[in-house]
């Protein structure tokens, strides 16, 4: 027999052998990790299963023992990663995602174990995976509150006070202090399917222009319901608004939302809100009509941070203000882009960047058209004590381009204020 070929054979059965040693070994690593899981030695289980894994068994039963041995030592994040690979499997599906859920139990995200518990449910396969999935989703239930409240108090500073038109500015500076409270009550059902009723106060005085003061008082009731895997409701309010310490409008709102969960991060919002603005003195009948706005928002959340997209449009019915010097519009037809972006930094501190661009178009009259372009860019940190106490610090500067000369311009404001949830 020629060398060669003898070289050959003697080289298949090394690696047979060598092939045949290795499996062993890993076979061996792997029963003993067994017995160690069994024996409740679950270190010595993680660095025998850890061995056979290292020695090329890639087997599911592998994954599993050792996910459930991660789990144990308290190494949640190594044990997701195996498990979540298990939940690509159809056979380990769920109680794949049963172990998911009871390590979100551990790490306290109650919002990522529902979605994992309840997905062991609706799946229905195994009996007593459903059982005990039941059982910590009826753990998890958090008893809602009846009433939740909101107090809100701000300094600020603002270069340039805009009139109650909310297009023409008075080019006058001043400083402000700002006081808003709201507060909503429970009345029957949940807050996701159930009636609530919530009443809101807002005030704004300044230091030395008192005529551009403004008060806000809302009543509302609202019905919440989930309709085809949508979170609804449908608000009803009227607002009172003084004006400068007059008498300004009352405006009735209906306001339907709808928000759509795409995955555990993700959300779609959609609100259509209609307003019936009747003036309360005569001075302002240029105000009153309609005013309907239509929005979509898109949200996305990760560990560090929270993005949204929002578009806006918006249609007006309202009156002309007619003077010896000229016509003023204000029904303008409006469509506004809108960003937000939100750093986690730590527990503590956030950081919000929030741009828009808004386009309006005025109908003057039959011979002059006004547009207005207008930027909006805001910046503010807070500084979050709890859950429910934060100090805030907010700049927004605003430049809005008219081709009417007189409703060109800009602005900053300024605001430092202390928020309280209870």
């Amino acid at each position: 027999m020629k060398a060669h070929i003898i070289n050959r054979y003697v080289f298949t059965a090394l690696i047979l052998i060598f092939s045949s040693e290795l499996f062993a070994t890993a076979a061996t690593d792997y029963e003993q990790g067994v017995a160690a899981y069994k024996a409740g030695d679950n270190a010595s289980a993680v660095t025998y299963f850890e061995s056979a894994l290292k020695q090329g068994m890639d087997s599911i039963s592998l994954k599993y023992n050792l996910a459930s041995s991660y789990y144990k030592v308290g190494r949640y994040e190594e044990a997701k990663r195996y498990f979540k690979l298990l939940n690509k499997t159809l056979e380990m599906r769920d109680i794949a995602e049963y172990h998911l859920g009871v390590i979100a139990v551990k790490e306290k995200d109650r919002v990522q174990a529902q979605g994992y518990f309840s997905s062991v449910v609706n799946s229905g396969k195994d009996e007593k995976l459903v059982k005990l999935s039941n059982k910590y989703l009826r753990a998890l239930v958090v008893k809602e509150d009846r009433w939740k409240s909101r107090l809100s108090l701000n300094l600020g500073y603002d270069d340039n006070i805009s009139s109650v038109s909310e297009d023409s500015v008075l080019d006058t500076a001043d400083s402000f202090y700002e006081l808003s409270a709201s507060s909503n009550l429970l009345i029957d059902g949940s807050r996701k399917n159930g009636w609530l009723a919530d009443v809101a106060v807002y005030g704004i005085a300044y230091s030395d222009i008192d005529t551009n003061d403004q008060h806000v008082i809302v009543l509302g009731v609202e019905r919440a319901m989930q309709f085809a895997g949508w979170d609804t409701g449908a608000h009803l309010s009227v607002s009172d608004i003084t004006y400068g310490g007059d008498d300004l409008q009352t405006v009735g709102q209906l306001n339907f939302r709808g928000r759509k969960t795409i995955s555990k991060n993700q959300w779609f919002n959609m609100r259509y809100r209609f307003e019936d603005i009747k003036s309360d003195q005569s001075i302002y009948d240029y105000l009153e009509g309609w005013r309907q706005r239509i929005s979509f928002e898109y949200q996305n959340l990760k560990k560090n941070h929270i993005s949204l997209l929002q578009y806006e449009y918006e249609l007006n019915n309202r009156g002309e203000l007619v003077t010896s010097i000229g016509t003023y519009d204000y029904s303008p037809t409006r469509h506004t882009v809108r960003g937000i972006y939100t750093h986690f930094i730590n527990k503590q501190w956030w950081l919000t960047g929030d741009i828009s661009y808004r386009f309006s178009d005025f109908e003057v009259s039959e011979t002059l058209d006004r547009d207005d372009d207008q930027w909006m860019f805001g910046l503010s940190t807070d500084y979050r004590f709890d859950k429910t106490f934060k100090l805030t610090a907010k700049y927004q500067f605003t430049d809005n381009t008219s081709t009417i000369d007189v409703y060109s311009y800009d602005k900053s404001v300024i605001r430092v204020g202390i928020s309280k949830m209870f």
